[in-house]
């Protein structure tokens, strides 16, 4: 049971930060926050975090599978390469794209390929994965977008959209994404139109503060995602989980850190000599991680039970999983444990339907198994198969009723 003084203390950050917003909308008058706290379920970090508890997947899942995807010269993979997964294939963005049979892992074909050509795309950095049409976006010649379909065919072009954009989602008709390079105006999140015009935004209500564009933020700092038909956004610099709806945020829930949110200045380079001597220093082994001393909630997924998301603080990694309807937090210092088939631990990456999700680990990974303990015949038979250098291996587990 919390203490008194606890709890006086997370109703005061509550009423702070709304206070902070509602005096943000005074001076940008954009109308795009809503601003009313009242009722917000808080998620307790602080609490919790030294509370840390181990989970495993059997209380998740009913059940897990692997797709091995092939590897050969012509579909070779690396380890960082993002995947996706759709109820029939299995697609890969990176340098080149890759479409694999998700219950074999076979091999089907690349998507288009590096070049100047008319259906060839120049920056894979751009590119995207929209589930909802299973299309695979990259950023062609003539300032424009190329959205392919699986079977290697173009759906349809849109124009360059003019902002630096990330982690792009597909959300009803619209295209959105969290801008983190703003050379004109101070759009956070835009929203653009199958043609790729600017329909609508959200401002960068932090940003009027310090700092005039343009300038950069430092890496990923913000988690765009759709749960059944709706779409929500959290930025690293604040505690909020918010529903966006009709162009505006809504708060939905708050990550109470106590304080330790990354502070918006120090996600902000104005000046591109500031990263020249960052990476300088990684390279002389004296790079200190600014954010260390600062909670970052990030890479949120959510299923109809449990919200899903990483703790990154103090150079460590947690691991939570909150409990919608009981209203419960769990912490853990691991994934959850692979008591299914005794596998490696598992912590989902992407959602694939309202029943599915998945990660994804190298072949090295699984290769430093204990064969000896594992239960399931057929992870026993891939592990037998598998070489050090393979494709990595998609694991899919199907969630509990």
């Amino acid at each position: 049971m919390y203490d008194y003084l606890f709890i006086f203390e997370k109703k005061l950050y509550a009423i702070s930060l709304a206070l902070l917003i509602c005096c943000t909308n005074c001076a940008q008058p954009s109308k795009k926050i809503e601003a009313d706290y009242s009722g917000i379920l808080q998620i307790d970090i602080i609490s919790n975090l030294t509370k840390s508890r181990k989970g495993n997947l059997s209380e998740i899942a009913s059940s897990i599978e692997y797709c091995v995807l092939e590897t050969d010269r012509k579909c070779l993979i690396r380890p960082s390469v993002a995947i996706y997964c759709s109820k029939d294939y299995i697609v890969t963005i990176d340098m080149e794209y890759y479409v694999f049979e998700r219950k074999s892992g076979k091999f089907v074909r690349q998507i288009s390929s590096f070049g100047q050509g008319p259906n060839e795309y120049l920056e894979p950095w751009y590119s995207f994965w929209d589930g909802d049409k299973e299309q695979v976006c990259a950023w062609g010649s003539n300032s424009q977008y190329i959205f392919f379909n699986l079977d290697g065919t173009v759906s349809h072009r849109a124009n360059r959209f003019k902002y630096g954009i990330t982690n792009f989602v597909s959300y009803n008709d619209l295209y959105v994404g969290y801008v983190f390079h703003v050379t004109n105006g101070n759009i956070r999140i835009a929203f653009f139109d199958k043609s790729g015009t600017l329909t609508d935004s959200i401002i960068d209500y932090q940003s009027w503060k310090k700092i005039e564009p343009p300038y950069t933020t430092r890496g990923r700092s913000s988690w765009l995602y759709v749960f059944h038909g709706n779409l929500y956004y959290k930025d690293v610099t604040c505690d909020t989980l918010y529903h966006i709806k009709d162009f505006k945020l809504h708060p939905r829930y708050i990550f109470y850190t106590g304080g330790k949110s990354v502070p918006y200045e120090k996600l902000v380079n104005k000046e591109v000599s500031d990263l020249g001597k960052e990476i300088e220093n990684r390279n002389k082994g004296l790079y200190v991680d600014p954010f260390e001393k600062y909670m970052r909630i990030v890479k949120i997924i959510e299923d109809d039970k449990n919200l899903y998301f990483t703790v990154d603080y103090q150079k460590n990694t947690f691991y939570a999983t909150y409990d919608k309807t009981n209203e419960n937090l769990r912490i853990m210092s691991q994934p959850f444990e692979n008591d299914l088939d005794n596998g490696l631990p598992f912590w989902p990456q992407q959602m694939i339907s309202d029943t599915e999700m998945m990660c994804v680990y190298t072949a090295e990974e699984l290769l430093a198994l204990d064969a000896s303990k594992i239960k399931d015949e057929k992870l026993i038979n891939i592990l037998k198969n598998l070489k050090e250098d393979d494709n990595p291996v998609v694991a899919i587990v199907t969630l509990k009723d």
